[in-house]
């Protein structure tokens, strides 16, 4: 991996992402001028909104697979990069835990691609399908917390461990004196 390797990804990278807001804005700004319009071509009767929600979609699908395929490679780059530096043994769950995260990206932006063709759907095809995104968001988010706990529990341990050995030792000396106290007070009473 070069220099100019690394030129192109961050390039594409943000290039796509600018497209992609660019094109956001644009079709929301066409939505709002033309939103409702309704003609008929091939002898369907079609609403502009609907149309530009499928060309959100598109853009969203396109754009966004640039963005994911070079996010993809920097998350590996970064998980081997901390790994290193924490003296993580493996990278694993640091990837799996960058994965959970763009999968969650990767959801939301599916549901607002697809959200202007739900209007097109029955109430109670509307409410299954926002349960099934909000299950799928939720085992993302489950499985990248218990990913970061698993990452952070051997820290955390270790933390505890230090702590409740400082604490220990202050305790120790602390009735180490108050030992030394009462001693010094049985001795003074037996001198006199």
């Amino acid at each position: 991996m070069n220099r100019e390797e690394l030129k192109v990804r961050i390039r594409r990278i943000l290039g796509s992402l600018i497209k992609l807001a660019v094109a956001m804005i644009v079709l929301a700004s066409l939505d709002a001028i033309f939103g409702g319009m309704k003609f008929e071509a091939f002898g369907l009767l079609l609403d502009t909104s609907e149309i530009l929600g499928g060309v959100r979609l598109l853009a969203i699908i396109y754009y966004g697979y640039w963005v994911l395929r070079d996010s993809l490679f920097f998350l590996d780059l970064l998980s081997d990069i901390l790994a290193r530096k924490f003296g993580l043994g493996e990278k694993g769950n640091l990837r799996r835990a960058g994965l959970d995260f763009l999968y969650l990206l990767s959801t939301a932006l599916a549901w607002f691609g697809l959200s202007p063709f739900f209007r097109l759907l029955p109430d109670t095809v509307i409410r299954v399908i926002s349960f099934l995104f909000i299950v799928i968001s939720l085992l993302f988010v489950y499985d990248l917390v218990k990913t970061v706990y698993s990452m952070l529990k051997l820290s955390f341990e270790s933390l505890v461990e230090t702590l409740s050995e400082l604490l220990g030792r202050e305790l120790a000396g602390r009735s180490g004196e108050e030992e030394e106290k009462v001693d010094l007070a049985h001795d003074k009473v037996k001198e006199s």
